[in-house]
């Protein structure tokens, strides 16, 4: 080995004991940065709290207190304990008394009202009162029948007898009725013998009789309460004159573009009738003195209200209006005041018909099923109920005794003279044997 080598050894190995002894160097801290202190978030300057402006409420109008439906009466009339005629009256209430409505019944006929005062109530037939508000808020009452006293006590139980058929007598005596002539081309009227059974032909009433021409179902004449005169409806062309018969003494006492359903007073004094003009829109219940030759009183159409059939009974005269709508059965006093609705089934009913004791009167009404059915009432138009149930039926007239009404009927294919009983049993044909079509059955005598 040379000596370069030999220097160049021993200096490295110096150097190695060198940094031997100094030992590793220590790994350098490094000094945390200061922390940066943020300036504080000046606050703005607090302010006085200002209160709200008061915001006045909207008013709200006052809900309206329902004004109740007040129930005038027609005339004097019964208030009772409950719904119906069944109930015991509980006093009276004079004409034009007024009363606020509490209630009704179910199908609206009876009305629950605060008389004598609303802690006392009472309930008044509707067809005798005028109404002034709606019902139809009204609430339905029932109330419970009123208890049948049973013999023996409350414990006794009585088993109810068959309720015996009152044997009626045979029909009898003569009424008249309309039929057309093809041959003589004009209403005809017959006289119809019942037993033993016969037609005779008796009056030309001519082509166009009011009642006729316009389906009235009213009667175009009418015998005298004594039977010696008869008045009826002549109707030719353009005119209709109300004629009076005695014997062959014929004579024209009044003379109208229409005139309908004659009907006498019970002292046959007075014939009562509907006249109208100007194309039937003026009309007017007359009633004609025929011997003085002038009318004593006439009752006048309200409005565009229309007239159909007069009957002028022991009290009162029936007539049928439609002044509240559909034809209903009205009644006047003697003298033409009082005009008083009596049937309110907004439907059509007509030809009314008083009985012979004035008790009740007949009249057909319309059905909600479409028919025309005879219906019988009480002479205040309460306690209605139906006779017939087949086919159509019109005009009913009451036989002299009461036990009897004959009507025309449409239950044998055409129309046709029939009669039943006064309770709508023993129905039987009167016309079926005469030739053509019969109706408007009248005057039984």
């Amino acid at each position: 080995m040379n000596l370069r080598h030999v220097f160049t050894l021993i200096a490295f190995a110096l150097v190695v004991v060198a940094l031997s002894g100094c030992g590793a160097s220590p790994t350098a801290t490094p000094t945390p940065k200061p922390t940066a202190v943020p300036s504080p978030t000046p606050l703005p300057p607090t302010r006085t709290p200002v209160p709200p402006t008061p915001v006045p409420p909207t008013p709200v109008p006052p809900t309206a207190t329902p004004v109740p439906p007040i129930a005038t009466t027609k005339q004097l009339v019964n208030v009772r304990q409950g719904p119906g005629t069944n109930f015991t009256i509980a006093g009276q209430m004079p004409a034009n008394t007024k009363a606020v409505v509490l209630g009704k019944n179910e199908d609206g006929k009876w009305l629950q009202i605060a008389y004598p005062d609303a802690a006392h109530p009472a309930w008044v037939a509707s067809a005798f009162v005028t109404v002034t508000g709606s019902l139809d808020p009204l609430p339905v009452v029932a109330v419970a029948p009123p208890a049948t006293a049973t013999p023996g006590g409350p414990t006794a139980t009585r088993v109810a007898a068959a309720t015996p058929t009152l044997a009626v007598p045979p029909a009898s005596g003569s009424l008249v009725f309309v039929s057309f002539d093809v041959g003589q081309n004009s209403w005809i009227l017959n006289n119809l013998v019942i037993n033993p059974r016969s037609y005779a032909g008796d009056r030309i009433l001519g082509l166009k009789p009011f009642d006729l021409i316009q389906h009235t179902n009213a009667q175009p004449f009418a015998w005298s309460p004594d039977g010696s005169r008869l008045a009826y409806v002549y109707g030719p062309d353009g005119v209709n004159k109300l004629r009076l018969a005695r014997g062959g003494d014929v004579r024209d006492v009044a003379s109208h573009q229409g005139v309908s359903s004659p009907s006498w007073s019970p002292d046959g004094r007075l014939i009562a009738y509907v006249g109208m003009d100007n194309d039937y829109r003026i009309q007017a219940i007359h009633a004609l003195n025929p011997d003085a030759q002038r009318v004593e009183w006439s009752f006048k159409a309200r409005g565009n209200e229309s007239f159909r059939g007069v009957a002028w009974g022991k009290t009162w005269l029936l007539f049928t209006s439609n002044f509240t709508g559909a034809h209903e059965i009205w009644r006047l006093n003697a003298d033409g005041s009082g005009p008083l609705q009596l049937t309110s089934d907004k439907r059509e009913n007509g030809s009314p018909a008083w009985s012979p004791n004035g008790k009740q009167f007949a009249y057909y009404s319309k059905q909600s099923d479409g028919s025309y059915q005879i219906m019988v009432a009480n002479a205040d138009g309460t306690s209605a109920r139906k006779l017939t149930n087949a086919g159509n039926n019109w005009t009913p007239t009451w036989s002299p005794d009461g036990n009897w009404i004959a009507f025309a009927s449409s239950r044998g294919g055409r129309l046709e003279i029939w009669a039943m009983d006064k309770n709508g049993g023993n129905v039987q044909p009167l016309g079926d044997k005469f030739g053509a079509e019969s109706q408007l059955p009248g005057a039984w005598r």
